[in-house]
């Protein structure tokens, strides 16, 4: 995610906000099921799941507890574990619950963005847990995993 580097505050709430207008443009469209078979509502439910773990993340060093990513008893390697995880769990969710943490987890996440400085999002040791600039995390995690989504739903 270099393409990201450096990343400004100001350049990260408008791709928050812009991927967030594509992202709920295709969920609006969407008549059925994407080409992988989940309903607008588990994409959704996907990314708020991981917007979720963001915030866990830096809510967690903000404390000064250790961070544990992606979360704990999972690693990075099992990526596809726990994403199957997630999606199982929300499998039914309604599009408006979908839609409503989604909302919830979107406000958060651009008010920690709002947070942070220049500094903050690109000097790669400023979140050492990391192992990299936390404004690849960030897009990762929001801006950039809303567009991938909308991607798949047609938008």
């Amino acid at each position: 995610m270099a393409d990201y580097l450096p990343l400004t505050p100001a350049v990260a709430l408008d791709r928050l906000w812009s991927d967030r207008a594509r992202l709920i443009a295709a969920i609006e469209r969407a008549t059925g099921p994407a080409a992988d078979g989940w309903t607008p509502a588990e994409h959704l439910a996907h990314v708020v799941a991981w917007q979720r773990r963001l915030l866990t993340w830096f809510a967690h060093d903000d404390a000064g507890r250790p961070v544990v990513r992606p979360e704990p008893g999972w690693t990075f390697d099992q990526l596809d574990a726990l994403n199957a995880r997630d999606y199982e769990a929300s499998r039914g969710v309604s599009l408006e619950a979908a839609r409503a943490a989604f909302e919830e987890a979107h406000a958060e996440v651009t008010a920690l963005v709002g947070r942070l400085s220049f500094t903050d999002l690109n000097d790669e040791h400023r979140y050492a847990w990391l192992g990299f600039p936390a404004s690849q995390a960030i897009a990762g995690n929001s801006f950039a995993h809303y567009r991938e989504h909308a991607e798949w739903l047609g938008g």
